[in-house]
């Protein structure tokens, strides 16, 4: 009995490892999952706003002639607001919005007289945890694309 005293000790040794990753890997995939859900509803309410406001002559050109209507002042707002609220963690970085008309002959499964928002996150490799898990052969999503689309059922009425 006086040999196996240190038993415990040696079990809690070997198996804490694993419970770490296991814990921050649950901790990670949840923020994950919140960042996805985040950006996806920001891609919602712009896919929204821009079908209700429609597409504007950017700020300061209105009395240009040359100037063309776009979504660039809804793409800037976003951004803006993704990146100075903080809603989103770290993990993944925000690379950008887009949005744009999908017109009368968009490609396969997309519906017609729609805006499609696009948003693009990639991994951030400053963190431990991702360098961790692919040094275990456990590959993660490098980067993803938010795709929402919204009909607009105002575009043909005059």
């Amino acid at each position: 009995m006086k040999m196996q005293r240190g038993q415990e000790i040696v079990e809690f040794a070997l198996l804490i490892p694993f419970f770490f990753i296991f814990f921050f890997g649950i901790m990670y995939c949840g923020f994950l999952f919140g960042d996805y859900i985040t950006l996806s509803n920001m891609a919602r309410s712009a896919a929204r706003e821009a079908v209700i406001v429609g597409e504007k002559v950017p700020e300061g050109q209105e009395n240009d002639p040359k100037a063309q209507a776009s979504y660039k002042y809804l793409e800037k707002q976003y951004a803006d607001m993704i990146h100075t609220s903080h809603m989103t963690t770290n993990l993944y970085t925000f690379d950008g919005i887009t949005i744009s008309e999908t017109g009368n002959n968009p490609p396969n499964g997309v519906p017609a007289d729609s805006v499609g928002v696009e948003i693009k996150a990639t991994l951030n490799k400053d963190y431990a945890f991702p360098i961790v898990l692919e040094n275990l052969g456990i590959g993660l999503p490098q980067n993803y694309n938010i795709v929402y689309y919204m009909y607009d059922e105002n575009k043909n009425k005059t």
